[in-house]
């Protein structure tokens, strides 16, 4: 600390030139049980630590002799504190927790190492620095990664800076918070993004082509490669036959046709392929008793309209450049800077979420105001996106969060945001809503912030309710490693299913409540809104079933609530959408 404190007053102590004041700019902090955060005057040349040993408060409430320090950003990855303040954007919030350190040295680099990289950056511009996110937590063949497994449990993320012209390997042996055994282990980085999930760098790849992306880390698996006539067989995995001498006669003989030249033959293949075979005809016969198909024909058109759907939903060009223009209205819902869910935008300056997203301003409306912001921020596409904020007014248009008398569910909240450029331009979702019946079947696409992170969207199918038990007593018996946290009577005190309720599997769990939910032809059919969720593997979030409420319960009400409060815009704008009379 003594260290840093000298750095830091050497800085203080120079004189306030035009160039200095333009490398200087603020950031904020708060601890984690703090409201308001604190203001902090920065160089760019200083690292986050050295800034925060400025401010009283910090220093006052400074654990880290016997802590280990977590600072995180926004988007809750993790910074190292010696992370430099030039890539810290101007008031960012940074997140203050300690945690226990396990490692009898401080997590941050000795002194001689942090001298010698910070008279790198001292000279150095934010342009010559690249950073990227590694999840806390590696593949399936890593079983650890952080040398404080606490880390991993307070932050899904870490967030490293590295010079453009170094090796990925360095960067991560400088930051100092993995172990190790990953410079060992032929371990590599995989791109999570899942338009990129396949990508794999070497952790000697310059670390300039991974700015701004999210990472895991990964362990090659290892193979045996023996060579044998010029046919090379891999090693046999635990659980596997052997390939057998005759197979391998067959596998080295380059002119055979046969079909084992390019599969082993499985023991015991026989009996597997009778039973396959004894249980399609029961399969046959459940689907021509529900779907009441009465010949051949029938079955087998029902089997290609099904494999036709399954491939074909939002798979058309028309339909994603739909889908992604109308996903320009959806927002991120923020409060105090951390995201709560997703929103849309509906009409006018009125954005549409979920009533639980905000359910403390519902409660308290006193809550929103200048000491408690609540923020739509759009076009949070990418970490390094330039984000559009836009405050939402005090009173609240209209909301609900109650099941009425015909059993239909209302968790909703109208909000109205300030004026501004920032909306301007988008489209309007409630004019590609088309009042009708609650989709029973088919496709749709969900497009939201799950997990409070980038902008994402998941295309998936409706369960139909006569297939809801189905489906959940399919999802128990792939996961009976949790049978003990989903039992029979958790499933009879949670599963309540509401008439206007659309029921589906999805991967979009936490942050994305209040995402839209569009059908085939991309109309706006729902708002998702929750799952019936419990924890799976590692305390990873898993659900049996997704689902969303329909929109036009929620038109209705919004509209009754209107009138009641003389907001006549919003009634004479809701008036072609509603199937109900005032």
């Amino acid at each position: 600390m003594a260290q840093a404190s000298d750095n830091v007053q050497k800085r203080m102590d120079q004189p306030d030139t035009e160039t200095q004041s333009e490398k200087e700019h603020t950031f904020r902090f708060r601890f984690k049980s703090q409201v308001n955060p604190d203001s902090v005057v920065c160089y760019e040349s200083m690292t986050v630590l050295e800034a925060l040993n400025t401010n009283k408060s910090f220093t006052e409430k400074d654990e880290s002799s016997k802590k280990e320090i977590v600072i995180q950003r926004p988007d809750r990855a993790a910074v190292h504190p010696d992370f430099p303040c030039c890539l810290i954007e101007k008031d960012e919030i940074l997140t203050i927790t300690f945690i226990k350190n396990k490692e009898k040295d401080s997590p941050r680099v000795k002194n001689e190492e942090k001298d010698s990289t910070e008279q790198q950056y001292l000279s150095t511009s934010s342009t010559d620095l690249v950073t990227f996110k590694i999840k806390t937590t590696g593949g399936e063949n890593v079983k650890y990664l952080m040398k404080n497994n606490e880390l991993a449990n307070t932050a899904d993320y870490v967030c490293v800076y590295a010079f453009k012209k170094e090796e990925v390997e360095t960067a991560l042996k400088r930051d100092g918070r993995f172990i190790d055994k990953i410079f060992q282990k032929h371990c590599f980085l995989s791109d999570i993004d899942e338009l990129a999930h396949q990508t794999k760098y070497q952790m000697s790849h310059p670390a300039k082509y991974l700015d701004k992306k999210q990472l895991q880390i990964e362990k090659e698996k290892k193979t045996e490669v023996k060579t044998d006539t010029a046919v090379a067989v891999a090693k046999t995995e635990p659980g596997q036959h052997p390939v057998s001498t005759e197979q391998k006669q067959t596998l080295q003989n380059p002119k055979s046709t046969s079909i084992s030249t390019k599969w082993p033959i499985l023991q015991h293949s026989g009996d597997i392929l009778k039973i396959l075979r004894d249980q399609f005809e029961k399969l046959l016969e459940t689907v021509n008793q529900r779907e009441n198909l009465k010949n051949k024909p029938e079955v087998q058109s029902f089997f290609r309209a099904e494999y036709d759907k399954s491939v074909e939903s939002f798979s058309e060009v028309y339909k994603i450049k739909q889908l992604m223009r109308l996903s320009d209205s959806v927002c991120q819902i923020r409060v105090e800077g951390y995201a709560r869910g997703t929103g849309f935008l509906l009409f006018g300056q009125f954005i549409l979420t979920n009533g639980h997203v905000v359910r403390e301003f519902l409660e308290s409306p006193d809550k929103l105001s200048s000491t408690k912001s609540l923020e739509a921020a759009f076009d949070f596409e990418r970490l390094d996106s330039k984000v559009k904020l836009v405050r939402v007014k005090k009173q609240i248009a209209a909301y609900c969060y109650i099941t009425d008398a015909d059993n239909r569910r209302l968790d909703f909240a109208l909000l109205e945001l300030e004026a501004g450029d920032e909306i301007t331009g988008r489209p309007e979702l409630l004019s590609h809503f088309s009042p009708g019946p609650l989709p029973s079947r088919g496709g749709i696409c969900i497009v939201g912030h799950p997990e409070g992170g980038i902008k994402r969207m998941d295309p998936c199918f409706i369960i139909g309710k006569d297939k809801t038990q189905e489906a959940a007593d399919k999802h128990v018996s792939e996961n009976r490693d949790f049978i003990h946290v989903i039992t029979q009577r958790s499933l009879e005190d949670r599963w309540k299913t509401h008439e206007n309720q659309i029921n589906y599997n999805s991967c979009f769990f936490h942050g994305s409540s209040g995402s839209p939910v569009f059908d085939e032809d991309c109309y706006l059919t729902g708002v998702h809104t929750g799952g019936y969720v419990y924890p799976g593997e590692k305390g990873k979030t898993r659900s049996i079933i997704e689902y969303a409420y329909s929109m036009q319960p929620i038109l209705d009400m919004i509209r009754a609530q209107a009138r009641i409060k003389g907001l006549h815009e919003i009634v004479n704008i809701l008036e072609a959408y509603s199937q109900q009379k005032l």
